[in-house]
């Protein structure tokens, strides 16, 4: 097993990969962002509990180990806005979460 150097930037790492034409996982999926922050405006604050346990559900869905949600409901104009963030316990989950919610 090769050891890569952190501190290297993704293009110096991808350059590292001995095969051509491919890229080493690795090199795309550090664990340096596990983390998806979602927003939505829903009508009240009913509304944004079910938009925030849709999100849950789904990464629950997904995740190998318990994801950390923190959310805030904020009253608007038009009704409220949440905001959410929904840390996974790796990169790879989170991606397969945002690819699920496009």
């Amino acid at each position: 097993m090769a050891v890569t150097d952190m501190s290297k930037t993704v293009a110096e790492k991808i350059e590292d990969t001995p095969a051509c034409c491919c890229v080493d996982v690795g090199s795309i999926l550090d664990n340096s962002d596990t983390t998806a922050t979602l927003t939505a405006e829903c009508a009240d604050e009913n509304a944004a509990n079910d938009v925030l346990a849709g999100w849950q559900s789904a990464a629950d869905d997904i995740a190998s180990e318990p994801v950390v949600v923190k959310h805030q409901v904020e009253t608007t104009e038009q009704g409220v806005q949440l905001t959410a963030s929904l840390t996974f316990s790796c990169q790879a989950e989170l991606l397969i979460f945002q690819l699920g919610q496009r």
